[in-house]
């Protein structure tokens, strides 16, 4: 843990503004309170039929979660303002395309006919929608990695660069009473097991293998989630704001969560402030996917144990 320490220790001792963090945090919370109470995002922004209209929409949400803490850290930036940096703000538009795109399963409009048909249709849907980010996250990442010269030779922290990943076993320690306070919340149930949240009859697959295939796929959506959130905006991104891309990536993976249980989504600003900080101080995000597949096989494993 002495290395987390250091790591927090450093941010803010070096990099931390009281009121760049304490204004980013109250929009958050104000964005997360007016949702669930009043089901914005399920009434306005999830995609329904794949429309296009709504795929605008939730582009423009996710815009609105990165502008704004851009514009509250540029207010108290003592250096160049992050909101003139047009290479940073280039490329978070393109991470907030990619947000969208993959958040919004769009590309499933083209997909869903090739499975239609099959008696293993429902399990083989679900599959593919959690291993869909191989082409809405991490195709255009590496695109990009190749065609311009910015991000490298970090490869979105990919490279271990001689990072010591035992510490990061201990975070799961550390998440574990967060899951346990997460799953007490009645509606908890209602989405975990993602599993039982599916009818999979019919597959012509045990019950457990069809259990182990879907949370296999499942958990790799969570790797892309890292690369796109940590590695992209905050590894490669600090390459022109420094500790500045930290914030507004950690509002868009709060909204990122709208649309889940509500201490799912509070409980992912402190874990996405977390990790944001890890990947900027250490440049890999191998800690924060250990971290995030075990939280997540942790919701699962909650819910599971509670059926």
């Amino acid at each position: 843990m002495k290395v987390f320490i250091n790591y927090f220790l450093d941010y803010f001792r070096k990099d931390f503004s009281l009121f760049a963090h304490l204004f980013t945090l109250i929009f958050i919370g104000i964005c997360i309170y007016l949702n669930y109470e009043h089901q914005v995002y399920e009434d306005h922004f999830r995609i329904i039929n794949y429309s296009e209209l709504r795929l605008l929409k939730l582009w423009l949400m996710y815009s609105f979660a990165f502008i704004v803490p851009v514009i509250i850290v540029s207010l108290f930036q003592k250096e160049k303002k992050i909101i003139y940096n047009w290479k940073y703000l280039l490329f978070g538009g393109l991470a907030l395309a990619i947000i969208t795109f993959d958040s919004s399963y769009y590309l499933l409009k083209y997909i869903r006919p090739l499975l239609e048909g099959s008696d293993s249709y429902s399990f083989l849907y679900a599959c593919v929608s959690n291993m869909l980010s191989l082409v809405s996250v991490m195709l255009p990442v590496f695109i990009i990695y190749n065609l311009v010269k910015f991000f490298k030779p970090e490869l979105y922290g990919l490279r271990l660069n001689g990072a010591n990943l035992k510490p990061y076993l201990w975070m799961i320690l550390f998440m574990i009473p967060i899951v346990f306070i997460a799953s007490i919340g009645e509606d908890f149930l209602n989405y975990y097991p993602t599993f039982y949240q599916r009818d999979f009859s019919g597959s012509g697959l045990s019950e457990n293998t069809k259990i182990w295939l879907f949370e296999l796929c499942y958990g790799f959506d969570f790797i892309s989630v890292e690369l796109l959130f940590r590695g992209f905006m905050v590894v490669a991104l600090s390459r022109f704001v420094g500790k500045d891309a930290i914030l507004p990536m950690v509002a868009c993976y709060a909204f990122l969560h709208f649309g889940k249980p509500m201490m799912e989504t509070v409980g992912s600003v402190f874990g996405g402030f977390a990790l944001g900080v890890l990947a900027y101080k250490s440049r890999n995000i191998y800690g924060g996917i250990i971290v995030h597949l075990g939280v997540a096989w942790g919701m699962e494993l909650a819910a599971f144990s509670q059926l």
